[in-house]
């Protein structure tokens, strides 16, 4: 047999093995091609979502400042139960009580806000914390070692506002006292105004202490619907001025109601921000 012939079947061999090949190829491009496109499309298609989903202005209500009330007498699962609401909110502790410094520094090693909630003289009987009250006989001297040693037994506190104090806030000479012992402890003042004659604004205006007010009492009515009803006046000023601070209690219809609401009102674009946030605002520095 020529030598030739098996020399020219194994060409044709290799020959229809490479055009096998070659088809098997040409018809497999296309699909890759077709996959490496749908991945790309869904990316984009992914990008574009997200682009659309950061692209949503989250509308912005206001900021509602709640100070809470009246903590130091109480170390139970009410006083707890706001430590856990989940955002920011300022413990006001009144001193001279059993849990005064224990829950003080408890709520701030949870990072919550602390100010001293200071006794100060009501037009009634001016009954417990008697070592602190601040009453319109006091001289200055009496009134700066009172807030001192409230200072000293609640260290973490940043500022102060007042329990009671319908008659102190309205005396000029008692106020121009608290205003220059806070001055010299460098804390902020806000009034929580229990009588519209007070004059803690003009005072700590005019010493330069950094200051804001209270615009609603949640739970001087404690049930829970009125609080309902006095939280959302609270969230109204706050759309309308940009911030409003609220005034609560340590109570369990407060807490209960703030439970269900708080998300509702960040869910609508409310924030809750710190009392020492919004001083600045009103401060003459």
């Amino acid at each position: 047999m020529d030598i030739r012939t098996p020399f020219i079947y194994f060409l044709l061999l290799i020959i229809v093995i490479l055009l096998v090949v070659i088809k098997r190829i040409s018809i497999e491009e296309p699909l890759v091609v077709e996959s490496r496109e749908e991945v790309e499309r869904e990316s984009n298609l992914g990008n574009q979502e997200k682009i659309y989903s950061n692209d949503q202005p989250k509308i912005k209500k206001g900021k509602i400042i709640l100070i809470i009330d009246d903590f130091g007498y109480r170390n139970d699962e009410i006083s707890d139960g706001f430590l856990n609401l989940n955002i920011k909110l300022t413990c006001a502790v009144i001193p001279g009580h059993a849990y005064s410094t224990t829950f003080s520094k408890k709520a701030s090693e949870k990072g919550f806000e602390i100010i001293v909630h200071m006794p100060m003289e009501n037009s009634g009987d001016n009954k417990g914390e008697e070592n602190f009250v601040l009453l319109r006989d006091l001289d200055s001297v009496l009134v700066r070692d009172r807030i001192r040693t409230a200072f000293e037994q609640i260290p973490q506190a940043i500022g102060m506002n007042n329990h009671q104090g319908s008659v102190a806030t309205a005396d000029l000479k008692i106020m121009n006292y608290v205003a220059e012992a806070l001055k010299e402890e460098n804390k902020f003042f806000i009034d929580s105004r229990t009588t519209p004659e007070t004059v803690a604004e003009e005072v700590m205006r005019s010493w330069r202490i950094p200051f804001a007010k209270r615009n609603v009492f949640l739970d001087n009515d404690p049930e829970e619907e009125k609080i309902i009803s006095q939280l959302l006046s609270l969230a109204e000023i706050a759309e309308r001025d940009g911030y409003a601070v609220g005034i609560g209690h340590v109570k369990k219809s407060t807490l209960d109601v703030l439970r269900i609401k708080i998300p509702e009102l960040i869910s609508q674009g409310y924030e809750f921000e710190n009392a020492s946030k919004i001083v600045s605002v009103d401060s003459v520095n």
